[in-house]
């Protein structure tokens, strides 16, 4: 029982705040409240919860669509897919939280396939976070419930259940990184990585664990870079930590300081040019880090729609994205999933150039809606790529969608120039083209945002919509250092959002 309350507590509290039961982090809108326990009896997975509670964790109508997203609706009611990758042959596989199926989506059929797991306890439910295709031509995932490495036959269609290596304390099976014919795995709450060869047989898999160099974090998400270094995160919530570089020729590990700032640093990923990226899930920031400067640099999303945290009570004031998982494509761009801000985010790093598509589907009893309609966030809590097409998972509204990135944008957005030097207590005008790519029936709205602390930047003119129109249009933004700003480099997003996208430029900017 106390390992059952401890994953229903997990999973409301990931679909809140996206860490664990052992954090706790201020939420943006309302947690389902559980005032009625009455159950009303369905045979389906939705019997998991109670009737005043089924419409935010099991969805809130159809599949919907717009014109970079098109979402399809899982068979299963309430199944809640979670995890997902694709296959070689493009077929897409999830993972679900409520059932502890595996569930295979064809794109071209457009149809699904859910398989049975018989060793699955009626009624159990887990944050089943990591999965991928490996190269034994298995899907493997984990699962913290029941501190489970699972192996799915494609060919079989079976299952093969690992146990996985426990820890002292709680041990919470995480992400899975395949690497060559080695699968890693981070271990959240039991401070370690693990590693297996997926090639192994017989009923016990041998691991080989390296423990995290402190007991009182957790330990992040990994990712493996060209050379073959491990890269993860250690750290404790709003507290800081390190990030850790370990050398499996070696053994030898390195840290470094995480920077000020980074409150909860979830996704993780190495870029062509082996940056590190990390995405901060309890704010709006991402970073990178070189490892032959050892430097971060900081990064921001948009401010979030109104329409996805709703506001209702007037008591939000500075709302945020809180980006999630990230992961590079094959041109060099990194992807990640902006949780709160309902949204699937694009950065080139080259070009420092921002792309946001916002989801069609929303829950409100995620958010602080009220009576508000159009309103709240679908959880959108993984993704996979495959070429043009972004896969992801919409936990609680039960849904699977595809972002097809090939698509062209509707406005483009470029500044010059891109880099402007402040003395404290100046002020500066600053440029940039909004130019329509079609014909646009609608006003574009600007926005901005910047990583220095606040007051220390203050922008003028951006609170407005305007209309494009054939020619492009030229704005100019205030742009001010307040005279007791702390001296550094910063980032200042610039950009236009029409209807479902956002389109941004960075500017840096450097006070003196």
């Amino acid at each position: 029982m106390k390992k059952k309350a401890k994953t229903l507590l997990v999973a409301a509290f990931f679909g809140i705040i996206l860490l664990t039961s052992t954090i706790t982090i201020a939420m943006i809108g309302n947690a389902p409240s559980n005032i009625d326990n009455t159950t009303t009896t369905t045979g389906t997975p939705a019997d998991n919860y109670p009737d005043d509670q089924q419409a935010a964790y099991c969805g809130t109508g159809a599949a919907k669509s717009n014109r970079y997203i098109t979402e399809f609706k899982v068979p299963t009611v309430c199944a809640q897919p979670l995890a997902i990758t694709t296959d070689s042959s493009g077929m897409v596989w999830f993972t679900q939280t409520n059932t502890g199926k595996l569930a295979k989506f064809d794109p071209f059929t457009r149809f699904f396939t859910e398989y049975e797991n018989t060793s699955w306890p009626k009624g159990d439910q887990s944050m089943m976070w990591g999965i991928n295709h490996a190269t034994d031509g298995n899907i493997w995932f984990t699962d913290e419930f029941h501190d489970i490495v699972w192996k799915f036959s494609i060919s079989e269609k079976n299952y093969t259940s690992f146990k996985y290596p426990t820890s002292a304390g709680d041990t919470f099976p995480q992400k899975l990184v395949i690497d060559g014919q080695k699968i890693l795995v981070n271990d959240f709450t039991g401070n370690k990585i693990t590693f297996f060869d997926s090639s192994q047989s017989g009923e016990e898999i041998k691991y080989s664990i390296v423990n995290s160099p402190t007991t009182d974090t957790v330990t992040g998400a990994l990712t493996v870079d060209s050379n073959g270094k491990v890269w993860y995160t250690v750290w404790k919530f709003q507290e800081g930590g390190n990030l850790v570089r370990y050398d499996p020729q070696t053994s030898n590990g390195t840290g470094f300081k995480l920077p000020l700032g980074m409150l909860a640093p979830n996704g993780i990923s190495t870029s062509p040019e082996n940056k590190i990226w990390i995405t901060d899930a309890a704010s709006s920031f991402f970073f990178s880090f070189d490892p032959q400067s050892q430097q971060y640099t900081k990064f921001i999303t948009s401010v979030p729609q109104e329409r996805t945290y709703g506001n209702s009570s007037g008591l939000i004031k500075t709302p945020i994205s809180r980006p999630y998982w990230n992961s590079f494509d094959e041109k060099g761009r990194l992807w990640f999933n902006e949780q709160t801000s309902n949204s699937i985010a694009v950065f080139d790093p080259i070009k420092e150039s921002f792309v946001e598509y916002l989801v069609p589907s929303q829950n409100p009893n995620w958010a602080d809606c009220g009576n508000l309609e159009s309103c709240g966030i679908a959880q959108v809590l993984d993704f996979t790529i495959s070429g043009d097409k972004i896969w992801f998972t919409e936990w609680v509204e039960n849904n699977i969608g595809v972002l097809n990135s090939s698509i062209p944008l509707p406005i483009e957005v470029n500044l010059e120039p891109n880099e402007i030097v402040l003395n404290k207590g100046e002020t500066t005008a600053v440029s940039f083209t909004i130019t329509s790519k079609e014909q646009l029936d609608e006003v574009v709205t600007l926005t901005t945002a910047n990583t220095a602390a606040p007051n220390d930047i203050i922008v003028d003119g951006a609170d407005k919509k305007i209309t494009v129109k054939n020619q492009p249009e030229i704005v100019s933004l205030s742009l001010s250092a307040d005279e007791f700003a702390l001296s550094g480099t910063h980032k200042l997003l610039v950009g236009a959002q029409y209807k479902e996208v956002t389109v941004s430029q960075f500017i840096t900017i450097t006070i003196k």
